[in-house]
């Protein structure tokens, strides 16, 4: 069972990066800057997502782990052929595993606690 203090953890760290990513787009005016912290959430996405594949055998995930592998090894050749609107798919798919882990956080926080998730 995934403990709550690891999805609190994942969730808070993504609202964080979310957080740092919209102040750099609505207040700085390189690009470089968004595109790396985006980059880093991803990262910080992917590395969860593995974590909960491996450790906790969480199926789910390895949807999301498919598509951001297609992602990132196609992504190279859409920036060489539209530029920075390719770093939208990347959005995309940083939007996705955040709305996948409110929705399993709220799950985690509903079920029954037993005695070993008392920690």
């Amino acid at each position: 069972m995934v403990s709550r203090w690891r999805m609190k953890v994942d969730l808070l760290g993504q609202i964080v990066l979310a957080i740092a990513l919209l102040l750099l787009v609505f207040y700085t005016t390189g690009i470089k800057w968004t595109h790396t912290m985006l980059i880093l959430l991803a990262f910080w996405q992917l590395g969860s997502a593995i974590h909960l594949f491996y450790v906790y055998s969480h199926i789910r995930r390895i949807r999301y782990l498919r598509t951001a592998l297609v992602i990132g090894i196609s992504l190279p050749i859409w920036y060489h052929l539209i530029g920075n609107a390719s770093f939208f798919s990347i959005a995309g798919l940083v939007m996705w595993y955040f709305i996948q882990t409110i929705r399993d956080t709220i799950i985690v926080y509903r079920r029954p606690r037993s005695f070993w998730d008392l920690t």
